[in-house]
């Protein structure tokens, strides 16, 4: 009975991942995610800096990464474009608060899927801060209510 019992148990865990999910973020103003593994291959989206990423899989000789956002759009990127440093994208249309209050007042809104830095956390707020496009626009930095996030920091 117990060789059947320990049997059951090596089949259960011989069935499950071997490895959690990596996450990365995007390192570059603005990265290219294509279709396939290569700089011929097509543009799919483009991802802005500190937008995290899943990492699915790599090419052969690891040169590029088959990333999925958290919408689950997918495609390849360099992996000279990644960086193990945290990254934050609003799941939602969100307001970032100059304090972690509902209450605080609101530095700036920002559209769903816009990256951010993680900087601190606070309870179940996270500090962010973002890398704007244009300089001249300003930073935004705030607190922003972490169900309203996706993606990963490094603690």
């Amino acid at each position: 009975m117990k060789k059947i019992i320990a049997l059951i148990a090596l089949l259960t865990f011989a069935g499950a991942p071997v490895f959690a999910q990596k996450y990365a973020s995007v390192n570059a103003k603005r990265a290219n995610i294509r279709s396939c593994a290569g700089t011929k291959c097509s543009i799919k989206w483009y991802a802005w800096k500190y937008t995290p990423v899943i990492m699915v899989k790599t090419n052969e000789d690891k040169s590029w990464v088959l990333v999925k956002d958290f919408e689950g759009f997918s495609g390849w990127i360099s992996a000279d474009l990644l960086s193990p440093a945290g990254g934050m994208s609003a799941k939602v249309d969100l307001n970032v608060r100059k304090d972690p209050s509902a209450s605080a007042e609101i530095v700036c809104t920002v559209e769903k899927g816009y990256p951010f830095k993680y900087l601190a956390k606070k309870g179940k707020w996270i500090q962010v801060v973002d890398d704007p496009a244009d300089p001249k626009a300003g930073q935004c930095k705030g607190w922003v209510y972490n169900a309203n996030l996706w993606g990963f920091f490094k603690q």
